[in-house]
């Protein structure tokens, strides 16, 4: 495995969700979770500074405080998009949202909430960074 992947939800089920299925499916098998976008903005910022180190970051947009968004903004501005990616994955189905969504470099795919298995089993034959 040649990244880290951190999930982040403010909801504590879809959190734990998506934390089994990556280990069950062995498409990670040490996520990191954080609840908020200002948690994620610290582990990516620790990430950042380590060489070499790629990060997968499964990402909710609608949170309080800083939202996926502006964690987005955040992960821009270092403009390292070959080391960070991240998989929106959102309970909202406005298609304004995934319009946003693509105007983002590090943003390789757009998932309307439960993440599903078999999407994680394909993924993994796929080459991410």
């Amino acid at each position: 495995m040649n990244f880290d992947l951190l999930i982040v939800d403010d909801d504590p089920q879809f959190q734990l969700l998506h934390r089994k299925l990556a280990e069950i499916t062995e498409f990670h098998l040490k996520p990191d979770c954080v609840s908020d976008g200002l948690d994620a903005i610290e582990y990516i910022k620790l990430k950042s500074t380590e060489p070499k180190n790629n990060l997968l970051i499964f990402l909710d947009i609608y949170m309080e405080g800083i939202d996926g968004w502006e964690v987005l903004d955040y992960l821009e501005s270092l403009n390292l998009p070959k080391r960070f990616k991240v998989i929106l994955i959102s309970s909202s189905v406005n298609s304004e949202d995934k319009k946003k969504a693509i105007k983002y470099h590090s943003v390789i795919e757009y998932i309307e909430k439960p993440l599903l298995a078999n999407y994680l089993t394909m993924l993994k034959d796929c080459y991410l960074f």
